[in-house]
């Protein structure tokens, strides 16, 4: 199984602000046909936030359960925990399994040490791994605000300000040439510098580079990205990412 490769974003599930934490890696695997048990516990929360989310407060006693859980999980049915939603006042837990036997004890002997958390538990032969690909994992637009966010972090650690104005260049690749003409047109309407055209070998042969001078906050970069990742879906094209000097004060 590969390295995982944990990371969130925040959205919403039937209409409630909700956390999605999960194994991006799985999405590498999926589905695993020797896994095709989806388990799931959801434990209440306490103490919630009034949007249904959790407090920091809290937030260490679920650190244990979750470890619990999955210590008792794995061992029990073989099963690999893929993700977790806070909502509407409570975590869900959900692993994927070999079987399904021993569930429901390995839950409730992980859950005795935890006093007065109220929990539900369940299980469903799933063998397309429904709840981590169309409920778990995120959507396009999601994952290009979990890069952005990655990128920002790293540039935060080496100093940059974020707020300082910079030159930023993004890259979109496509299948006909057609397509980037028409994208260039419309980017350049955006006030977007075409910085560079190419052709290389692969499937979307036809690049651009194309930059804007501006600020790179998490709401800035996010706004920029989607509006080429949405014009380039237009004509059939794939963003690719950005990069940005680091800018220190």
């Amino acid at each position: 199984m590969s390295e995982p490769k944990w990371n969130f974003y925040l959205c919403n599930v039937n209409d409630k602000q909700a956390s999605i934490y999960l194994n991006l890696a799985l999405r590498e695997e999926a589905p695993i046909d020797s896994m095709p048990w989806l388990l799931w516990v959801w434990v209440d929360l306490k103490t919630p936030r009034s949007d249904g989310l959790s407090r920091s407060e809290e937030a260490p006693v679920f650190y244990q359960i979750e470890d619990a859980l999955t210590a008792t999980i794995s061992a029990s049915c073989r099963a690999v925990l893929a993700g977790r939603i806070t909502t509407d006042g409570r975590r869900e837990f959900y692993f994927y399994g070999e079987e399904n036997d021993g569930f429901s004890s390995a839950v409730h002997q992980a859950l005795s040490a935890f006093e007065g958390y109220r929990f539900d538990l369940g299980s469903q032969y799933e063998a397309d791994w429904n709840q981590y690909l169309n409920v778990l994992y995120p959507n396009p637009e999601e994952l290009q605000r979990i890069g952005n966010r990655d990128v920002l972090d790293v540039m935060k650690r080496e100093g940059d300000s974020l707020v300082i104005p910079r030159e930023v260049m993004h890259w979109i690749y496509f299948k006909a040439s057609d397509c980037r003409s028409s994208f260039r047109s419309e980017v350049e309407a955006l006030g977007y510098r075409i910085d560079s055209e190419n052709e290389v070998q692969t499937a979307t042969p036809y690049s651009i580079a194309v930059s804007r001078t501006q600020s790179i906050e998490q709401d800035r970069i996010d706004e920029t990205v989607l509006e080429l990742f949405r014009l380039a879906e237009r004509f059939s094209g794939e963003y690719d990412g950005w990069e940005s000097p680091v800018m220190k004060q």
